[in-house]
């Protein structure tokens, strides 16, 4: 079987290559004897709608795939991801805190986006909080907007001017509506960030997904188990360690199956918590997914391909069953990988 494991954030973040130079030496080794690609800084929404195929609108069309797996009918017509953040003030500019580190209630979202659709509905736009964290609108000039995606601009310094014309004076109006909501009020009091803004991003129609290049996905990310659902692959949740996914398959017919994993705990540690806690993580993946796949290339995995990112570039790191035996390459550290060029 093939296994390709998606690791937003398993990079160093930017400036970090020092601080960071003895964490994971058992990765760094298996860079060392593998075959590195280099390619451009991507997002987990990009990598993943052109691992299957999906053809990019003005945006990759996220929420349209995103409603499927939140029961949310999307058959026709363009749509909107309109998710819930927080934007923190540092001094000149603007971080975005996404949902997904906000802990949102479902009671939350859904008084929250009660109070804004009774608001505007005189102006032909309507929220829908399918889930706490992802939020959907559509309208008929929604079209136009553009927007980085969601992983992209988590936890990094927000565009100026990100929308323009009616819809920044309609976020600015969501704005100071959210301000003044009592469920702010009540996370204030708990010294939890306030759900602040909406973030536009991912619009589009529903697209074909003709990719086929996986067949199981263990994955958290809904857009993952929408395109899983959307491509025939089978999907579950990421069990905690390597092994007891090894120990899942046991027993299965595994001879030319090709797994997709994604691991997003690098991700919010990188974005949200700072080196430290990046290192800590890394750490733990070091025990808890490379070292037990590394014993496993060759038999039963033919082939392990590792994306790694930051913010900066990304690496594709594969290995072969052969590659254990190439004693004589030296494992690079830190900036050395950061700094390879294709």
């Amino acid at each position: 079987m093939q296994l390709t494991l998606l690791i937003p954030d398993l990079l160093p973040p930017p400036g970090a290559e020092r601080i960071a130079a003895g964490t994971a030496p058992i990765l760094r080794r298996m860079c060392g004897r593998g075959n590195l690609q280099q390619f451009p800084a991507i997002d987990v929404e990009s990598w993943l709608c052109q691992a299957f195929e999906v053809e990019k609108q003005l945006n990759w069309p996220v929420a349209p795939l995103t409603a499927l797996v939140d029961a949310h009918p999307t058959e026709s017509g363009f749509w909107l991801r309109a998710d819930p953040v927080h934007l923190q003030l540092q001094r000149s500019r603007t971080m975005l805190i996404a949902a997904p580190a906000l802990q949102i209630t479902a009671a939350e979202a859904a008084a929250l986006a009660d109070t804004l659709n009774r608001h505007f509905a005189g102006d032909g736009i309507v929220l829908k909080a399918a889930h706490p964290t992802r939020w959907y609108c559509t309208n008929s000039e929604a079209s136009g907007i553009e927007s980085p995606t969601l992983t992209a601009l988590a936890g990094r310094p927000l565009p100026r001017a990100q929308h323009a014309g009616r819809w920044q004076r309609w976020l600015t109006e969501c704005q100071m509506l959210l301000h003044e909501h009592p469920v702010n009020q009540a996370r204030e009091q708990r010294r939890e960030p306030a759900i602040n803004s909406l973030l536009l991003w991912g619009g589009g129609e529903k697209p074909a997904v003709p990719g086929r290049h996986f067949s199981h996905i263990w994955s958290g990310d809904p857009l993952a188990a929408a395109l899983a659902l959307q491509s025939g692959a089978e999907c579950a949740p990421v069990p905690n360690t390597a092994a007891a996914w090894l120990g899942a398959l046991s027993g299965k017919q595994i001879d030319g199956t090709r797994h997709l994993i994604t691991l997003d705990q690098a991700h919010h540690a990188a974005r949200y918590e700072g080196p430290d806690a990046w290192m800590q993580t890394v750490a733990a993946l070091e025990d808890g997914w490379f070292a037990p796949l590394r014993s496993a290339i060759g038999n039963p995995i033919e082939a392990l391909h590792i994306v790694a990112t930051n913010p900066e570039q990304c690496l594709r790191i594969t290995l072969q069953g052969s590659d254990r035996f190439r004693f004589w390459r030296q494992t690079p550290d830190w900036s050395t990988l950061t700094g390879i060029r294709a």
